[in-house]
């Protein structure tokens, strides 16, 4: 009879172990983007007004030059989503724009950290987007 408990008092410590394995890992994630957010803050605070006003329009222009794609990529998901018959064929529109979001922000962000290490600075990271 105890050997029958066994297997599930292992199989519930092996869940427990890796959600909190998982919480550990994300909360070292959150914590190293905290630090390079505040990294970036403190680069920032230090940078001349031309400085400042380089990566501003470094940033206008890419969102100026981007606003087709930007509108194409709201158009085509609209018309996915009224074509859409099932819940699938609508989950598909939305995977499909984020990974195009996604493609069209690191290119902006390339683009950025481009003027950002030109001005000596750390590049952005990757999972968050920029902004002015």
């Amino acid at each position: 009879m105890s050997g029958m408990l066994l297997v599930p008092c292992l199989a519930l410590s092996a869940i427990t172990l890796n959600q909190s394995e998982g919480q550990a890992q994300s909360f070292l994630q959150r914590r190293i983007q905290e630090r390079m957010q505040e990294r970036r803050l403190q680069e920032e605070t230090k940078l001349t007004a031309n400085q400042k006003q380089q990566l501003f329009q470094v940033r206008r222009e890419w969102l100026l030059s981007s606003y087709e794609q930007r509108l194409a990529l709201l158009q085509s998901t609209q018309a996915c989503l009224k074509d859409a018959q099932t819940f699938q064929d609508g989950k598909e529109c939305r995977s499909k724009r984020r990974q195009a979001g996604r493609q069209l922000l690191k290119e902006g962000r390339q683009v950025v950290n481009t003027e950002r290490q030109r001005l000596g600075l750390s590049p952005l990271p990757t999972d968050l987007p920029f902004s002015f």
